[in-house]
Formats: structure tokens, sequence, C-alpha cells
């Protein structure tokens, strides 16, 4: 019988799994994490965070399958206008862990949203941390702003100003004398 296991971590050295204590087969853990924890693990974009992870752990003798699904909420700051923009994610992410491995060194090798962990025989715990950390930061959009949002939050003194800076770089273009000689050679 699987047991489900729902807490909320802010410290990324508390996100990890005792897979010792499991039985062979599969569970069901669930954890929560916010801004603390991803200020913990070093980023400083992430304003609020509101981030729901389901983990099953499919445990045998000698692997574990740890398929991590990832969804909430990051607030990050508009790219546009710097205003805080609430961003919903939502994406998986598979761990493979090698048991009782008489590998001499961690390995990770990692393959299209698979990871591949080798454990040492007295380890004990797995920490999901840095693979919840990376995935939840992936899982944002490359570019942030708010164009594919019903109601835009912009900052609208910020995207004044970002025009009158933009209409005054176009009109004080000076051309380099240099280019005008080049364009006369083209023409011969």
């Amino acid at each position: 019988m699987p047991f489900v296991l729902v807490t909320m971590y802010d410290k990324a050295e508390d996100l990890s799994i005792e897979f010792v204590k499991l039985k062979d087969g599969k569970h069901d853990l669930s954890f929560r994490v916010d801004e603390t924890f991803f200020e913990s693990l070093g980023s400083s974009e992430i304003q609020k965070a509101d981030v729901h992870v389901a983990v099953e752990v499919d445990k045998n003798v000698n692997w574990m399958h740890v398929r991590l699904a990832i969804s909430g909420s990051l607030t990050v700051d508009c790219h546009r206008c710097l205003v805080a923009l609430p961003m919903d994610i939502t994406t998986k992410y598979l761990l493979i862990v090698k048991l009782d491995s008489q590998e001499e060194a961690t390995m990770d090798h990692e393959d299209e949203g698979v990871e591949l962990i080798y454990l040492r025989p007295h380890e004990f715990t797995l920490s999901i941390s840095q693979p919840v950390y990376e995935t939840s930061l992936l899982a944002l959009p490359m570019i942030r702003n708010c164009d594919e949002m019903d109601i835009k939050p912009c900052d609208e003194a910020m995207i004044q100003k970002l025009e009158t800076l933009n209409s005054e770089s176009a009109t004080d273009e000076v051309v380099d004398p240099r280019w005008e000689k080049l364009k006369q050679l083209k023409n011969l």
C-alpha cells in the first residue's frame, strides 16, 4: 500500500527521499516548495513561488525510477517593464537511480528529461532538490512578458520611458561617413 507524504519544504537539503525505508514497489510522495527553496539554491530571480512536486517512486532491489511531476506558479520580473509577473509551470522529469552500485564516483548522465544516478551502498537518501530546482526554472518561458495574458499588468510609466528612449535613439542615429564612402564604392 503506497503512502503519501505532503510536506512544505523551504530548504533545499530537506527535499530528499529516504528510499531505504521504502519497500519494493510503487510509492507516491508529495512536496510543496516556496520562494525560500529557490533562494537557498541561489536563484534571485524568483520573487514568489508555490510549486507542487508529485513524486512517484518505483523501487526495486537494484534500481528506482523516480518520476517528478512539477506544477505551480513562479513570480518573476517581466523582461519588458520589470513588473512582478506570475508564470504557471507544468513539467515532468524522470530520474533513474542505480542502487548498490560499485562505481567509484557518483556519475550523472542526462538525456532529454532523463537523468541516470548511481548511488553507493552506504547512501540511504536521494536528494531531489537539484532536479526540482533546475526543471522548475527550465519550465519558465525564455521570454517572460505579459503578451499572452488576458489582463496585462504592465507598468505604464516604464513602457512610456522605453518608447521615449527608443524614439530618441532612432532619431539620433549618426551615420558614420566611412559607410557613405563604401556605398559609393559599391555603386561603381
